[in-house]
């Protein structure tokens, strides 16, 4: 029992650690435990280490685990995504031969599908490119309208060096901007965008399935095992009513039987934890880009909507409407902003606002010439007035997401738009 409980502890505390490092900055996380732990793990710990080890060695250590960390961290490497499918490959091969003798035929039948489905749609997210080229860059212009929230008109790349459509994002470990973004995933070893998204949440679907197909069949095959080990057949019969073996167990038996359970099927008791562990990890994945594709946004835009909704707590965010803001701020070139009747998005979803910052939370100024009507002393020089086309916006309510149509139409939209 207490081999067991090690084992889970030690698996648990390493699937925390790593959920903590790679997602405690989401904006979800913001002002929680997680955010807290985060900082801990990527700046307070390694500042420490940088101290001391300055003092022993003159940062030797530190300047070699820096470059050891930038290759893991910041490079396009395939690592992360070896590890991930020999953690499957792995399992298969400890936990089907253990269990094929015991397993009917329709647990069999559908155990070929629920292998192969992660490795083919890991294997697309892998391949499927959504980077923007030259051959490519005026679709991806076309895609989707600037919303003048997240997105302006006018931005271009400075590494790319092309005109930023709307819902890009340069990616520094792809080297090149990714159409609508969502985030750079380790696990894929690629930037899941545009062109990717319906294989990366088809990942997501089908790793969630097999992970529960694998506690599910573990589960079965050693709760049989202690069925005919602690009630043995000729006990119950002629009785109408099979007896359980943990009828009447306290909790402490009940945990101390399956430790035994394990301890005697080690290869399919390793599977089936490592799979009951992996549960909440592969779900929480799922639910979250559920909700995304529910609010109609990315994981780059969540975090953006995150830095608006701090903003307008301190009071330094306006709006001003298009229609109005258009007598001074004509549209852009073409081939910068493209024209409203040429974006593929639905007609007459565009952008109503326009929105800003302001440093110092005063309304935004505006240029007025003088030279009309001066008086006597007065010089040739512009001045400035407060612009009262702009007003505060007060709640993240006030501003439109111009990238949600309704989840059925944003799950459209998301998975099947594809350049």
């Amino acid at each position: 029992m207490g081999v067991i409980r090690t084992i889970g502890i030690v698996v648990l505390s390493i699937s925390f650690v790593v959920f903590v490092a790679l997602f405690g900055r989401l904006p979800v996380f913001r002002r929680t435990p997680i955010a807290f732990l985060h900082r801990l793990l990527w700046r307070h710990i390694p500042n420490a280490f940088i101290s001391v080890d300055e003092r022993l060695t003159g940062r030797r250590v530190t300047r070699s685990l820096a470059r050891t960390g930038n290759y893991l961290m910041n490079e396009k490497h395939p690592l992360i995504l070896i590890f991930f499918v020999l953690l499957q490959v792995v399992g298969e091969f400890l936990f089907i031969p253990a269990a094929w003798d015991r397993l009917s035929i329709n647990q069999i039948a559908v155990l070929p599908l629920l292998i192969i489905a992660p490795l083919a749609f890991l294997y697309l997210c892998n391949t499927t490119s959504s980077n923007i080229t030259s051959d490519n860059h005026r679709s991806a212009m076309l895609a989707y309208p600037y919303d003048f929230a997240l997105f302006h008109p006018g931005y271009f790349c400075s590494t790319c060096r092309f005109a930023k459509p709307a819902r890009s994002k340069h990616c520094s470990i792809c080297k090149a901007c990714i159409q609508k973004q969502d985030h750079h995933c380790i696990w894929v070893n690629n930037c899941v965008g545009r062109n990717n998204y319906l294989w990366f949440n088809l990942l997501l679907v089908s790793t969630a399935v097999l992970l529960f197909y694998g506690s599910y069949l573990g589960y079965i095959l050693l709760d049989q095992r202690l069925q005919e080990h602690l009630v043995p057949r000729a006990l119950t019969r002629g009785s109408f009513t099979a007896k359980r073996w943990s009828t009447r167990m306290t909790w402490g038996e009940y945990a101390h039987a399956w430790a035994w359970a394990v301890a005697m099927e080690w290869r399919i008791g390793a599977v089936m934890m490592l799979a009951m562990m992996c549960i909440p990890l592969a779900l929480g994945f799922l639910a979250y880009h559920i909700y995304l594709i529910w609010a109609g946004m990315t994981t780059n835009e969540s975090s953006k909507w995150s830095d608006w909704k701090e903003d307008i707590a301190d009071k330094v965010v306006f709006r001003a409407e298009m229609a109005q803001l258009r007598e001074t701020y004509p549209p852009l070139p073409e081939d910068v902003e493209p024209l409203d009747k040429d974006v593929k998005w639905p007609v007459g979803v565009r952008a109503k606002w326009w929105l800003v910052r302001t440093r110092d939370g005063k309304q935004p100024m505006r240029k007025v010439s003088r030279k009309a009507g001066k008086r006597e002393g007065e010089g040739d020089a512009d001045g400035e007035v407060r612009d009262e086309r702009w007003e505060r916006v007060s709640s993240i309510a006030q501003i439109e997401n111009l990238y949600d149509l309704g989840f059925w139409d944003n799950l459209w939209d998301g998975l099947f738009n594809r350049g």
